[in-house]
This record gives C-alpha cells, structure tokens and sequence, in this order.
C-alpha cells in the first residue's frame, strides 16, 4: 500500500491534537492539584476533628449524668450534622460553588423527604423520646409485640436486648406513637400467681401454708405484705391467687419459684392440688 505525503501530514497533525489535548489536561490537572491535596487534606482533618467533638461531648454529658439514651443519641445527631458540614466545606474547596450546592442539598432533601417519610416519623419520634423520656438505658419495655431491655436510643430506632439475648430495633415512631410499657420506671412491680386447692381442703390451712411460703421467699418484699385470697369456684379446684410485691429486677425470675415452694408445701401439709376430673353417674333403666 502505498502512503501519500498527505496521509503522513493528516496523521502527524492528529498525533500533534492528541498530544496538545493530553498536555492541556496534564495542565489543569497540575494546577488543580494543590486545591485536590487541600481538600483531601481538610477532609483528613475534619474526621479527626469531628471524632475528637463527639469525644468531648459523650464525655461532657456522661460528667452531666445524661442518660444513656439521650447520650446515643446526641452523638448520632451530631455525628450526622458534622459530616453534613465537612462535606460541604470540601465541595467548596473544589470550586462548587455555594449556590449548586445548597440547590443540590435542597433539592436531595426534599426527594428524600418525600421517599423518606417513614425514617423522618422515626426521626421525630427520636426527638420525642429524647425529651419525654418514658424510658432510659437499662428500663425493661413491652412495645410493638417485643420486649426487653432498652440499650441505646439512635436518631432512628431504639435498641432493646431480649431476655434470650437478642438486639431488636424498634421504630423511634412507633414508640412514640404506639402503647408501650416500662416494667422498670417505678421500682416495683405487684405479681399474681394463681393456684388451685381440692374443694375438700381446709381453705384457711392452704392460705397460712401459702403465706409462710411467700414470706420466706427472699425475693418478695415483706411490704405491702403478701396476700392469698379465694379468687373464684372452678370447675375442679377452688381457685386462689398469690399477690406480692418483687423488685422490678426479680419480676421474671420469682414466679417459679413460688411455684415450686407451694407444691413442696401443700404436699407437705396434705393439702390436695387438683386436676380435672369427670364424674360418671350411672342410672338404672
């Protein structure tokens, strides 16, 4: 193939376009250099900056005895906000310019807004318990069909620990919003344990040996003093009911042992505990 004169000038000037694009890229790349090793730079700092505040102010709440819940958070708030900001502050170091950036940011906040109005219930529902406070960090709660015991309140979703040891988050929305019990905000709690008795038995012996029974139990306060009252005439047994009074702490772990002390008892005594029974009648025809 043969190669014309002007084949090697259309090829040498493309060589040199190629060339001269490259070179005016390399120079801006040179020039924008220094304001990308700034930012980079400032970002650095800004990380190390905003872990150091959110030290202070965990620190300074804890010496404040804040609670645990409103300690978390404050800090993941905070840790929203600073970010937020030091991401704006380097975007303004490249050269965006601060107008696009607050359309940007209005414009993603009012999308999100709308595709997020679950999470900014939940947000809301955050800065009600954060200030209603109807529970703390270590209460025991029953909420939204769960239970447990609240570890740490975030700007979205409450934690609690289970009684089997599992991590549950609860919508802050729906805990704001919805039913919830706290077991532990008054110290106490009052339990009823029911019971049963043969209907032959001598009704004021069970209610003495059930009562000595309680009383013994290092768990149930002595005041008020516990109670064994008739609660109602069953099909097969004379129903009682045990009240007493427990430290929120013991509220799950004494009523078993009540349990197995008042069989013990009334075995001991010759009191009857029933079961059901059918009675069979026959008639002559």
């Amino acid at each position: 193939m043969l190669i014309t004169a002007p084949t090697i000038e259309a090829g040498e000037q493309i060589i040199k376009d190629t060339a001269g694009v490259l070179n005016g890229l390399w120079n801006r790349f040179e020039s924008f250099l220094p304001t990308l090793l700034l930012a980079v730079v400032v970002f650095a700092v800004g990380m190390l900056l905003s872990r150091f505040i959110l030290k202070i102010i965990s620190r300074a709440m804890k010496r404040a005895n804040a609670e645990g819940t409103a300690t978390s958070f404050v800090k993941s708030l905070l840790q929203i906000l600073l970010y937020t900001l030091l991401g704006i502050i380097c975007l303004s170091i490249l050269g965006v310019p601060m107008t696009s950036i607050i359309t940007v940011v209005g414009a993603a906040g009012l999308a999100v807004g709308l595709a997020l109005q679950d999470s900014l219930s939940n947000l809301a529902g955050g800065f009600i318990l954060l200030f209603a406070k109807p529970f703390k960090a270590g209460d025991y709660i029953i909420a939204g069909g769960m239970e447990g015991h609240v570890e740490s309140v975030s700007i979205l979703y409450t934690n609690i620990i289970t009684r089997d040891n599992r991590s549950v988050y609860l919508p802050n929305g729906m805990l704001s919003s919805g039913q919830m019990t706290n077991l532990s905000q008054r110290g106490t709690l009052r339990v009823s344990v029911p019971l049963a008795i043969a209907y032959d038995a001598d009704f004021d012996k069970a209610r003495e040996v059930l009562l000595a029974v309680l009383r013994e139990n290092p768990k149930i306060l002595k005041t008020p003093d516990p109670v064994v009252a008739m609660s109602g005439h069953g099909d097969n047994a004379i129903q009682l009911s045990a009240g007493f009074w427990v430290n929120s702490e013991d509220y799950f772990a004494v009523s078993g042992s009540v349990y197995e002390a008042a069989k013990h008892a009334l075995d001991a005594n010759g009191i009857e505990i029933p079961y059901p029974q059918i009675c069979v009648h026959p008639t002559e025809k």
